[in-house]
């Protein structure tokens, strides 16, 4: 493996493309950092801003406590030259602690927040940009998490408004990533996913005992940052261009807009290329892509592809990572497609058993497919998307066996209430893959285990109550019990 700190490799799915006949051809752009979790942000010192829901319904559970406690300790382990501030909102926001606060005061302020009443989330993340905006210097990269438990119910509630703002705040180097908490909780996963996607930052569902762990992992995450807005453009010979987009990132002036990279980080995404072989001049041309830091050079690479008879060009196999990344976009836009049929409230649970289905079956031949290629391709990355891959597999097995569940038996109160956790879930895994998270955390593995305990549980409800349909429930019970165990 390469010793380089930073490096971008450019994939194609096969070493020659025909010289025959216009073609299309897939390519996968992979960024690989090494720099170390401890290594300090390129873009300088830290200005977080944590944004911390306190409605009334954030009093249960301890969860209130429990992020308070965790923004102290954030506190605490933050640098001189790093910036600091907390946000508390319900039907207003407030500024609890900023950058001014004098130290030994924070602790008693930030114990002073108490559960309030509504949700106007909206306010208090603009509350939040707000802050980092006027803190900001050339120094500073900007980091927000915003956590909240509730139903969006005052302020702005239109998801495209607030993936404007969004994208405007990621334009001046600010991302947010949001944290929505409660397994059962009406929060509204679709506008927190939404923020997290424009603005580069990851969309977390949790538990109410996982506060403190996200709020520490986001933490760690933006203290390793190596490139705070790294960007990618293509370099493209005569005779190729790119015919469709096989990512969800945004692209301005031939870049794409990249989330921020982190010290042990692996980043990648796909485009479908269309060759014309009479306008490439000589036998082969050359594929190049360059990585930025905002609007300095950090590295680039280049590969060359021949132009082959199509006889010669079907006696290689497809590289199992381009196959695999352009797979995994597949999936997400079926995901995205389940996602508003479940919203909708009546979702064709036909239609989705059948989706999950397929998707299934496609994430199990590019694992095969993986595992087949993985001396070529180098066992520690192979592993890495190996995990990757068996994330998405897994967590499509897991929401296949509650759909086919919920399609049986979905007349049960406690059956259709599984659809709710199931489609925070789905929407948790889906954002990863959207944001190119390629490595799975202890807490990605929770959601999918809480939802299992969920439904095992429901099953076994069921099964007192329905005694004429105990073997069919008991072998769905097993049938979770298996995938749980997978698991554990």
């Amino acid at each position: 493996m390469d010793d380089q700190a930073i490096e971008i490799l450019v994939l194609p799915e096969r070493p020659a493309a025909r010289n025959d006949e216009v073609t299309e051809f897939d390519v996968a752009i992979e960024v690989r950092c090494r720099t170390g979790e401890s290594t300090a942000s390129s873009g300088g010192a830290m200005n977080l801003c944590l944004v911390i829901d306190r409605s009334g319904s954030m009093g249960s559970q301890g969860k209130l406590e429990t992020a308070k406690r965790s923004c102290l300790e954030i506190f605490e382990r933050i640098k001189d030259d790093d910036l600091f501030t907390v946000v508390v909102f319900d039907s207003d926001a407030q500024v609890v602690v900023n950058p001014q606060t004098p130290r030994d005061e924070v602790a008693g302020k930030l114990e002073s927040i108490r559960p309030g009443s509504l949700t106007n989330l909206s306010l208090g993340w603009y509350q939040g940009l707000l802050e980092l905006q006027s803190h900001m210097t050339d120094e500073h990269y900007g980091r927000l998490i915003l956590l909240s438990d509730g139903l969006a119910n005052e302020g702005e509630t239109k998801k495209l408004a607030l993936e404007a703002v969004a994208t405007r705040a990621r334009d001046e180097g600010i991302t947010t990533s949001t944290i929505g908490v409660g397994r059962d909780s009406d929060f509204q996963e679709d506008l927190l996913e939404a923020i997290a996607t424009a603005s580069g930052g990851r969309f977390w569902y949790i538990a109410e005992s996982g506060i403190d762990s996200i709020l520490e992992e986001e933490f760690r995450n933006a203290l390793s940052v190596v490139l705070d807005r790294s960007k990618v453009e293509l370099s493209l010979p005569p005779g190729v261009s790119v015919s469709e987009e096989l990512n969800s990132l945004r692209k301005v002036s031939r870049r794409y807009g990249l989330r921020p990279l982190k010290g042990d980080d692996l980043f990648n995404f796909a485009v479908r290329l269309q060759i014309d072989p009479t306008q490439v001049v000589g036998s082969q041309f050359t594929l190049g892509a360059t990585l930025y830091d905002g609007t300095s050079t950090v590295t680039s690479a280049t590969t060359d592809i021949a132009l082959v008879p199509q006889a010669e060009v079907v006696t290689t196999p497809v590289h199992a990572l381009v196959s695999s990344v352009v797979e995994q976009y597949r999936s997400s836009q079926t995901e995205e497609k389940m996602l508003k049929d479940m919203e909708s409230g009546e979702p064709d649970l036909s239609d989705m058993t059948e989706m999950l289905e397929a998707e299934v079956a496609r994430m199990r031949r590019a694992e095969a497919e993986l595992m087949r290629q993985r001396a070529d391709i180098g066992t520690d990355r192979a592993d890495v998307e190996w995990a990757n891959i068996g994330k998405h597999l897994s967590m499509s097995e897991t929401a296949l066996l509650l759909t086919e569940l919920t399609q049986q038996y979905g007349s049960e109160p406690e059956v259709r209430a599984l659809l709710l956790p199931l489609r925070k879930g789905m929407r948790h895994e889906a954002q990863r893959g959207r944001v190119r998270w390629n490595y799975v955390s202890a807490s990605d593995e929770d959601v999918e285990v809480s939802l299992l305990v969920k439904a095992l549980g429901v099953t076994d409800a069921l099964i007192r109550r329905l005694p004429d349909q105990r073997a069919d429930l008991e072998q769905k019970r097993e049938a979770l019990s298996e995938q749980l165990a997978r698991l554990q």
